[in-house]
């Protein structure tokens, strides 16, 4: 099985944008503006949100959990919402979760958010194991059923032959004891569906815990499971920079202009600035200095 990646979601939300413009009745996704995707969040909110949707509506305004969210909309920056157009219209791509989350609710793709996309995959993927055809008599010869039309018959597993049965058996219980140890793990361990930057590494957060306008909200976003493994790293002359003849640092500025090094491709998690691969030039202008 190939892992479900964030680009594929961002993908699949790309490709029900396209079809949302075609039913959309008011216009609006054909060619939306800054002020009429506002308009379309304060139309959904008065709709009623679901948590985890009023979770990224907190999130992109940044608006706190006791203030008005619909008086933060109504008041907020209307710019904000042009990363999002040009997203969905595929002019630019995006690597700001609460964004790619707020498109998706802007379209109504479902499932969201990303880990819930996930997991529909997962057991999807568990439903589609095969399980053995089963023989049938009829007056028209044997002929081959899948196991669901001898249930519309009427046929109990006891009917079917040993080996049968015992493959539907051991199937059913594997589907049993995977949805109990899922909803065991949730109570135990609830699932956590934001991150946060913690320094020098994202670390896994719970979202209730974690509250937009919080002093750590800068860096409080929807989960994304590729960017666990996204650090910044130490670099002297001893760093490896290459594999290859290819790049495996990145660097970028912070806000107080000195140079920081990524493990990976991405954004800077505070500036927001597209990372760099890193060059001879600045490893020899940079680096050897220190």
């Amino acid at each position: 099985m190939n892992k479900i990646t964030f680009e594929q979601y961002k993908s699949a939300i790309k490709v029900k944008y396209e079809e949302k413009k075609s039913e959309d009745v008011s216009g609006i996704l054909l060619n939306p503006t800054p002020a009429q995707l506002r308009n379309l969040c304060l139309m959904i909110f008065d709709n009623l949100l679901s948590k985890s949707d009023e979770n990224i509506f907190r999130l992109f305004f940044n608006v706190k959990e006791e203030e008005s969210l619909r008086k933060s909309m109504e008041r907020s920056d209307i710019a904000r919402f042009r990363p999002i157009i040009s997203f969905l219209k595929g002019e630019k791509d995006s690597e700001n979760s609460v964004r790619i989350e707020l498109a998706a609710i802007l379209i109504d793709f479902n499932p969201r958010p990303y880990n819930k996309y996930l997991l529909n995959v997962k057991i999807n993927e568990i439903g589609n194991v095969e399980v053995p055809s089963l023989m049938e008599k009829d007056k028209a010869g044997e002929k081959n059923l899948p196991l669901d039309k001898w249930v519309e018959k009427g046929f109990e597993p006891k009917n079917i032959g040993r080996f049968e049965k015992r493959k539907v058996i051991i199937f059913t219980v594997f589907l049993s004891l995977f949805f109990m140890g899922y909803t065991v793990k949730n109570i135990i361990f609830p699932e956590k569906e934001c991150m946060m930057w913690d320094g020098n590494h994202y670390e896994a957060v719970d979202c209730k815990n974690e509250k937009p306008g919080s002093e750590n909200s800068t860096s409080v976003e929807v989960l994304n499971e590729n960017l666990l493994s996204f650090k910044k790293i130490e670099v002297n002359t001893n760093t490896v920079f290459f594999e290859k003849g290819k790049p495996i640092v990145w660097y970028g500025k912070s806000f107080d202009g000195n140079y920081e090094y990524f493990n990976q491709p991405g954004l800077h998690p505070e500036t927001e600035k597209t990372l760099k691969p890193i060059s001879q030039y600045i490893i020899k202008k940079y680096i050897h200095k220190q």
